[in-house]
């Protein structure tokens, strides 16, 4: 049976169809003439494990064999498939497969036609994860609506389901800013909003926040998850004071007058957001009271420690609560990337930089794709009416015109097009990756066309 066992391992763990196949039809062959005889060692041999706990089926979701879980599901539907020694179940290792393949921008179809046939096939399958989590948790974290929505079909009340931190499936859908997933369990259960984790009672508003963005779909759906606190009771506006730039800032206190209300509501400490604007972009304080209006800012109102809204600009009044902050920054429990990640008055700057700088050199990207584009089509020395083609076409010098000139049309629009993805919010580092790489792109389409130029003057 050893022998036996480690082939069948080895095939399901290589994809070996045929062999997997073979095996499971020898092994079912009754014995002394009793069926059930035979199909007992069928199902003993289907669910026989490795040293690490591992299953057939474990072996083919991890190496995406999905012809070989199709026959494993379809030989044994009823048995649940348990985790192995690592806490994985083969539903949560093909979430978590698709999860990862997301992030390193590989095609995860595989991992979804495996979820789906286990979901479709196995009666009753197991959802656990390590740490508690579930397959749901994964689906979440990768940016995988498809697999986050065929599993809610299957099984809605694992939204619900904590893992050792206390984190459910929108938490990190939050925290990595999967707002598809976030919608899809949404439109499952929506007081999931209000659950906070174990760590800091954190919801996953705060977590959204805290990382840079405002979910307005959580907001408009769950309004009231606005007006709740972590443990320290920082809400909402505690930490979009430390880390919205002051363009979502703004839209925040605009568009919701339910978190305005929010801006003089103290922490246990009795700091309220503006304290923590205060100690970090202390020029926004003033930009904020000068251009909104509607927000009622009380510059007055002291902490526990009996210090203004205008004291804790002074660096030697903040520097306490101001390192007890930065501290957040520090990766802890779930929060690979830190609770949340501040934003100093320099990165508000170079955000603002940015943004001026983009819009110039998408104006320049424009103009010179549209006179790359001109150029192609009226060709220098015209053209031989009869065959269509260029008059000096033969020349060294026009030819490279007319190649200089495709290059700094093509450089141009991949400008333009780049700048379009950058749009898309991936962070600050993905960001000014981006802009030197547009701006080299443009240098190098400027030099294409200044070369077109004194090409077209030497012919």
């Amino acid at each position: 049976m050893t022998m036996l066992k480690h082939r069948y391992m080895v095939a399901a763990k290589y994809g070996h169809f045929d062999m997997v196949e073979v095996l499971i039809k020898s092994s079912a062959k009754p014995q002394h003439e009793e069926l059930e005889s035979g199909r007992g060692a069928a199902k003993r041999m289907l669910r026989m494990t490795n040293n690490e706990g591992d299953t057939a089926l474990h072996e083919a979701v991890r190496y995406e064999h999905l012809d070989v879980v199709k026959i494993l599901t379809i030989e044994d539907p009823h048995f649940s498939y348990s985790s192995n020694k690592r806490g994985q179940t083969p539903l949560y290792i093909a979430a978590a497969t698709a999860a990862k393949l997301y992030y390193t921008a590989d095609d995860a179809k595989n991992s979804l036609e495996i979820v789906v046939k286990i979901l479709e096939t196995c009666t009753s399958p197991a959802y656990e994860g390590p740490d508690q989590m579930t397959a749901l948790h994964a689906a979440a974290i990768g940016c995988s609506p498809d697999i986050t929505r065929k599993i809610l079909e299957k099984k809605k009340n694992l939204i619900k389901e904590r893992d050792r931190y206390g984190w459910t499936p929108l938490h990190f859908a939050a925290y990595y800013y999967n707002s598809i997933s976030m919608e899809l369990l949404l439109d499952c259960d929506v007081s999931a909003a209000y659950i906070g984790d174990k760590h800091r009672m954190m919801t996953p508003l705060h977590i959204a926040i805290g990382r840079g963005y405002v979910p307005d779909k959580l907001i408009s759906r769950c309004p009231e998850c606005c007006e709740l606190v972590d443990e320290r009771r920082w809400n909402v506006l505690h930490f979009a004071m430390l880390r919205l730039t002051y363009k979502d800032l703004k839209c925040l206190l605009k568009n919701y007058p339910l978190i305005r209300t929010l801006i003089n509501d103290k922490d246990v400490d009795g700091n309220t957001p503006l304290h923590f604007l205060a100690i970090f972009r202390p020029s926004l304080l003033w930009r904020i009271a000068r251009k909104n209006k509607d927000v009622k800012l009380d510059v007055d109102v002291v902490n526990n420690q009996n210090l203004s809204v205008i004291r804790m600009t002074m660096k030697s009044c903040s520097g306490q609560l101001k390192q007890e902050i930065l501290k957040l920054e520090e990766p802890a429990g779930p929060y690979q990337g830190g609770i949340v990640e501040v934003m100093k008055e320099s990165d508000e700057e170079v955000q603002k930089e940015l943004e001026k700088a983009k819009e110039s050199h998408l104006i320049v990207a424009a103009l010179i794709a549209t006179v790359t584009f001109t150029a192609a089509f009226t060709l220098p020395g015209g053209v031989i009416q009869d065959e269509g083609t260029a008059i000096l076409s033969k020349k060294a010098a026009f030819q490279a015109f007319v190649i200089t000139d495709a290059i700094a049309m093509v450089l141009s629009l991949s400008a333009v097009l780049a700048h379009f993805l950058m749009s898309i919010p991936l962070g600050r580092s993905t960001e000014s990756t981006g802009f030197l790489l547009v701006y080299g792109v443009k240098v190098r389409c400027s030099i294409s066309m200044g070369s077109r130029w004194c090409l077209n003057q030497t012919k």
